[in-house]
């Protein structure tokens, strides 16, 4: 390709990307981020070269306590306006104003009371003592600095982030330009003062242009997608984001002071500028969270896709400015003077990198914003960010700075790895794509997996002796091996010199009422004469007991090979063919036949349908399960089925095969087996995780393949109808046993929500 071709593919690319309005007004969040940090970084220099180091530490600490008292005193309405107002149609400039008058007599109140006790809270801060200018003008400059912040979150929310870049821009310039002015630089507070004065003017020519053009503009422009703004609504949202903006940005605008208290100017100096710097790179995550906040309020079916893009776009942002500011800390600092080099170049380098995993956590902020689940978020801000306040507190006096950074990073990096694992990841795993996505997938399933299976080996093994008195064991067995299980069922092998039986332990009440389950049916078919013979296929149970309540079994081992491993070897089809034909054989012995009327509809499809909706989360795709229901009952109305004795579980894992892998020798777990169940659905579930085991893939993944192609469905699951009742089986069945599969975790991204697309496209 030509480099003429490179470029001009560059440019449709960024021309595309700009013309959607998550990334439009992202890429201008960011963009004003930038500016607002060169310019920021150029006042600090000249700062530094026109007032003395305590001069700097002491208006730094001003501007971090305009800034804690800010976040206090804005009542955090900037995110009330960037989440409402982009459906608030008539009622904006009503919502304006209301947060407006709010956020500006709260300022007046924390301001007036932060000056009466500053001499407590803040002694080292010139403040109530002999100027009261100054106490005047802190108090006036905190409302203004109110106002100019909640200016941001308006324009934002009226999709005018192009405003935001200019207004900003404006104020970094300005204030450059008043460190120049002598009554400003040959005062004390001139740093203070410089940073202040200029946002008065900007705000009033602002204000004006939004009341005579911006609102109006954007009323008429939304009026279809307007909604109710109830004021309770606001006050639920805002009272809990308040709490959030407290806890989170409170700490961040609090650090300075922190510094200055705990180690004097001088080290508050360095600190300052080198967070300056580095803080310069969160705004980049923060602006682009300000526009998935906007975006996402708008259409939340796809806030999966915008936080995904989200990150994405911000990572390729931060990256290279990580790794520029990194490398070029000792540069950077040594333009306020080489000992802001010595002494702040590695707390930069740390704080620097904190930005990448700190963008996770934005991001997710911006996500239970969208989604108004805000205690939620609550609970995980308060979370990370008393763990990082205790560990500066310890770290900064015992190894100074650089103990600050490595505090800040690490406590960044832990909540990001666990939001990842918890919140994030399943919503992104239906956007991620090639096999590194397959690949991580599976490495956190498989992490998630053998951590629970540790969990439950060290509570049999605490257990076990209460167990083997329970059931009257030999006192010399001991566990000798923990299976993997999806309910809530712990199950080991037991023994001595070899594995004599399996142990298996209900682990809550729902995994007793499964063994009970288990061993009934196995009873049942035990004592049937119709399938007399046949029943050497099942378990045997030894003995059954009560441990705290929870139900305890012990079985029979059967000797074998496990189906999984025999099935994924096979060279060819007969340990498949020789399950499905032990399986009919029951079937045929049990069966009955029946059409597919009214009852049987309402048992097989309407049942199994609402528990899957009344399990999902709101992030399901609208329609979906309605679209399957309509599907399923159109497909089996009037159909001809056999409903006899079935496995209702019948997979590969809970077969065992004899030891040359040709004959079944056990088909064990039969929790889920029904006398009147459809026999269809036990040799489609078992052709289907036969083949996903074959394969290597998630059922989700196949199941959209059989119903998209149906002809890709030879061996018996060319029948879309049958492939997705036998799906909406297994789910219903898996999300039945335990309470570990969340609607919003990494095996329903894989696994339901495909699907549930899937059907919603096609009906």
């Amino acid at each position: 390709m030509s480099t003429q071709a490179r470029a001009g593919r560059l440019g449709s690319l960024l021309t595309e990307q700009v013309r959607q309005p998550l990334l439009r007004n992202g890429y201008a969040l960011v963009l004003n981020s930038g500016t607002t940090a060169l310019l920021g970084m150029g006042f600090w220099v000249l700062a530094a070269r026109r007032f003395t180091v305590e001069e700097i530490g002491v208006g730094s600490a001003l501007v971090a306590a305009l800034a804690l008292l800010s976040t206090i005193a804005q009542l955090n309405l900037a995110n009330v306006l960037v989440r409402f107002l982009p459906t608030a149609g008539r009622n904006t400039a009503r919502v304006i104003a209301g947060c407006s008058l709010a956020s500006g007599s709260a300022a007046v109140v924390v301001g007036v009371v932060f000056l009466t006790g500053a001499r407590w809270w803040a002694p080292t801060l010139p403040l109530n003592t002999h100027d009261l200018r100054l106490d005047v003008w802190f108090v006036v400059a905190l409302v203004l600095w109110c106002l100019f912040v909640l200016q941001d979150g308006a324009l934002s929310g009226l999709r005018q982030s192009d405003w935001v870049l200019g207004k900003n821009t404006a104020h970094g310039v300005l204030k450059l330009c008043a460190l120049l002015v002598p009554v400003i630089a040959l005062s004390s507070y001139g740093v203070f003062l410089a940073w202040t004065i200029p946002v008065a003017a900007i705000l009033v020519a602002v204000g004006l242009v939004m009341v005579r053009r911006l609102v109006p503009a954007h009323v008429a422009r939304t009026a279809s997608l307007a909604q109710p703004v109830a004021p309770r609504q606001i006050v639920r949202f805002a009272s809990f984001d308040y709490v959030v903006a407290l806890v989170g940005t409170g700490l961040t605008s609090a650090l300075p002071l922190v510094v200055l208290e705990t180690s004097g100017a001088a080290t508050a100096a360095y600190f300052t500028l080198a967070w300056s710097i580095s803080y310069s790179l969160y705004l980049v995550s923060r602006s682009m969270a300000t526009s998935l906040l906007v975006e996402g309020a708008g259409d939340v079916s796809r806030l999966g896709e915008y936080s995904y893009r989200a990150l994405v776009h911000t990572s390729a942002i931060l990256a290279p400015l990580v790794a520029a500011t990194v490398l070029l800390a000792p540069v950077l600092m040594r333009m306020f003077g080489e000992e802001y080099a010595a002494e702040g170049s590695t707390v930069l380098r740390l704080l620097a990198l904190s930005a990448l995993p700190s963008a996770v956590v934005v991001v997710y902020s911006a996500v239970e914003r969208v989604r108004k689940r805000m205690l939620r978020l609550v609970v995980v801000t308060v979370s990370i960010n008393a763990t990082a306040l205790a560990l500066i507190w310890v770290l900064l006096r015992t190894h100074g700075l650089p103990g600050l950074g490595v505090a800040w990073l690490g406590t960044q990096t832990v909540a990001a790895a666990l939001l990842l694992a918890t919140t994030l990841g399943p919503m992104w795993v239906p956007h991620l794509q090639g096999r590194m996505a397959s690949w991580l997938v599976r490495v956190a399933s498989d992490a998630r997996s053998d951590a629970h299976r540790r969990a439950q080996g060290r509570l049999l093994e605490r257990h076990y002796p209460e167990l083997a008195a329970t059931l009257g064991l030999d006192p010399a067995w001991q566990v000798q091996r923990v299976f993997p299980t999806v309910g809530d069922v712990a199950v080991a092998e037991v023994g001595g010199a070899v594995s004599k039986a399996i142990l298996k332990l209900a682990l809550t009440d729902r995994g007793s009422d499964a063994l009970l389950a288990s061993c009934r049916a196995v009873d049942a078919l035990s004592s049937d004469p119709r399938v007399d013979g046949w029943a050497g296929l099942l378990p045997r149970t030894l003995a059954i007991g009560r441990d705290s309540g929870r139900l305890v079994v012990l079985e029979r081992r059967v000797v074998g090979r496990d189906g999984r491993d025999v099935i994924a070897q096979a060279p060819d089809d007969i340990p498949v063919s020789t399950v499905l034909g032990d399986i009919s054989s029951l079937h045929r012995r049990t069966g009955r036949t029946a059409v597919m009327d009214a009852p049987l509809l309402g048992s097989w499809v309407d049942e199994p349908v609402a528990l899957l909706e009344t399990w999902l989360d709101p992030t399901a795709p609208p329609g979906a399960t309605g679209g399957l229901r309509t599907l399923l009952r159109h497909g089996w109305q009037g159909r001809t089925v056999t409903l006899s004795w079935t496995h209702g579980d019948l997979a590969p894992g809970n077969v065992v095969f004899s030891g040359e892998g040709r004959r079944t020798a056990g088909i064990i777990d039969w929790e889920r087996a029904r006398a009147d169940g459809m026999s269809e659905l036990d040799r489609t579930h078992f052709l289907l995780t036969a083949r996903m085991l074959r394969e290597d893939r998630e059922l989700g993944s196949l199941v959209c393949e059989l119903v998209r192609r149906p002809e890709l469905g030879a061996g018996g699951l060319g029948d879309p109808a049958l492939v997705l009742l036998a799906w909406l089986d297994h789910v219903v069945g898996i999300v039945s046993k335990s309470d570990r599969f969340p609607p919003n975790g990494f095996w329903a991204a894989r696994n339901v929500h495909p699907v549930l697309r899937q059907v919603g496209s096609m009906t």
